[in-house]
C-alpha cells in the first residue's frame, strides 16, 4: 500500500506530480489491461491510458507525450522515461525481503563460525554456513542454505538468495544481489595433459572479486582465478545461466543476457551489452561500448566500439546480411549446378 505523497517525495522517481489527490492510495501495481480502482498503472501509449482511465486506476504514471484528462478522479504523474519511473517506484511494492526469514536475525539452525564477523542488522537464514574469518557487511541478507567459505567478504546491504555458494577469499561489494544456485569462486577449468593422455589438475589459488551493485541471476558460475583474481566491475548485471571462466576481467555497467559465456583470461571493457547465448573465446579483448547480438561467437579482439553479430563475428549490419543469405544457399547451389552443367564444365 503506497500513497501518492510517498511517490511525490521520491528524489529519483523521474515522475512529476501533475494532478489529483496526494492522499490517493495504491494497493498494488497492475498492467493497463488488468487495472482496477485500487491499482497504480504505468502507461506509455494512448490506448493504455484509455484502459487505465476506464478502470478508474487510483494512480496513473504516464509518459509526458500523453494528453491527460482534467475531469478524472485518478491521480496523475508525468514522466519522460516510463522504465526509469518503474525502476524508482516499484521497489516500494517489492515484497522480496518477505521471502527471507525475518523473524530471527540469525536462525538457530545456521552455523556461524566464532571467528566470523557480522555487521549490524545482518540476517542469516536457516541452515546457512558462514566460515571462519568471513566478514559480512551491515544490513546484508544471507538466505537459507547459503555457504560462505573462510575469509570471504560480503559488502553492506548485499542479498544472497538461498543456496548461493561463495568460495574462500572471494569478495563481493556493497548492494549486490546474487540469485539462487549461483556459485562464485568454484575452481577454474585448468588441467595439464600427460604423454599418456591423463589430465592433471592445476590448482586454482586465486579468487573472485565483484564490485558494488553487481547482480547475478540464478544458476550462474563465476570461477576463481588461477593465481590472481577474476573480476566483475561495479554495476554489471547478468541474467540466468551465465558463466565467467577463470582470470576473466569484466568492466563496469555491462549487461549480459541468459546463457552468456566467456572463456578464460578474456577481458571486457565497460558499458557493453551481450545478447543471449553469446560466447566469448579465451584470451580475447573487447573494448568499451560494444554490443554483441545473441548467439554470436567472438574469437578475436574487438578494438572498436559498435554493434557486432554472427560467427565469425562481423559488424552487425553485415552479419544480418550473412544470416539472410544463409537461407538462400540451397537454391544458389542448385542454380550453380545447372549453370555448370549447361556450360559443360567438369566438376573438380
Amino acid at each position: 500500500m503506497i500513497t501518492a505523497d510517498v511517490i511525490k517525495s521520491l528524489q529519483s522517481s523521474d515522475a512529476v506530480f501533475v494532478s489529483g489527490s496526494t492522499e490517493a492510495i495504491a494497493q498494488k501495481v497492475l498492467p493497463p489491461e488488468q487495472a482496477d480502482s485500487e491499482s497504480l498503472v504505468f502507461v506509455s501509449k494512448p490506448h493504455q491510458l484509455e484502459q487505465a482511465l476506464k478502470a478508474q486506476a487510483t494512480i496513473i504514471v504516464a509518459h509526458k507525450s500523453l494528453a491527460l484528462p482534467t475531469d478524472s478522479k485518478s491521480t496523475f504523474f508525468s514522466t519522460h522515461h516510463v522504465q526509469m519511473a518503474m525502476a524508482a517506484i516499484l521497489p516500494l511494492f517489492d515484497g522480496k525481503m518477505n521471502r527471507f526469514n525475518q523473524e530471527t536475525k540469525i536462525h538457530p539452525s545456521a552455523f556461524v563460525h566464532p571467528s566470523a564477523h557480522l555487521g549490524q542488522n545482518v540476517s542469516v537464514g536457516p541452515f546457512a554456513v558462514i566460515g571462519e574469518h568471513a566478514r559480512i557487511g551491515d544490513g546484508s541478507t544471507i538466505g537459507s542454505h547459503v555457504v560462505i567459505e573462510c575469509y570471504a567478504q560480503i559488502g553492506a546491504h548485499t542479498i544472497l538468495h538461498p543456496q548461493v555458494f561463495i568460495g574462500a577469499y572471494c569478495e563481493l561489494g556493497a548492494h549486490c544481489e546474487i540469485h539462487p544456485h549461483t556459485t562464485i569462486g568454484a575452481d577454474g577449468f585448468a588441467f595439464a595433459q600427460t604423454k599418456e593422455g591423463q589430465h592433471k589438475k592445476i590448482p586454482q589459488i586465486g579468487k573472485v572479486i565483484l564490485g558494488d551493485n553487481v547482480e547475478l541471476g540464478a544458476n550462474c558460475a563465476v570461477d576463481r582465478a588461477a593465481l590472481t583474481e577474476t573480476r566483475i566491475g561495479s554495476g554489471t548485471k547478468m541474467d540466468n545461466f551465465c558463466h565467467v571462466a577463470h582470470n576473466v576481467i569484466i568492466g563496469e555497467n555491462n549487461v549480459m543476457a541468459a546463457g552468456f559465456k566467456i572463456a578464460g583470461s578474456s577481458t571486457i571493457g565497460s558499458n557493453c551489452m551481450f545478447g543471449g547465448d553469446a560466447a566469448i573465446s579465451d584470451h580475447v579483448n573487447i573494448c568499451d561500448k560494444v554490443i554483441i547480438a545473441g548467439r554470436s561467437g567472438v574469437t578475436s579482439d574487438i578494438p572498436q566500439p559498435g554493434a557486432y553479430g554472427g560467427y565469425p563475428i562481423e559488424p552487425l549490419r553485415e552479419s544480418l546480411k550473412t544470416l539472410a543469405n544463409l537461407s538462400q544457399l540451397t537454391r544458389i547451389r542448385k542454380e550453380l549446378a545447372r549453370v555448370v552443367k549447361h556450360l559443360g564444365l567438369k566438376e573438380e
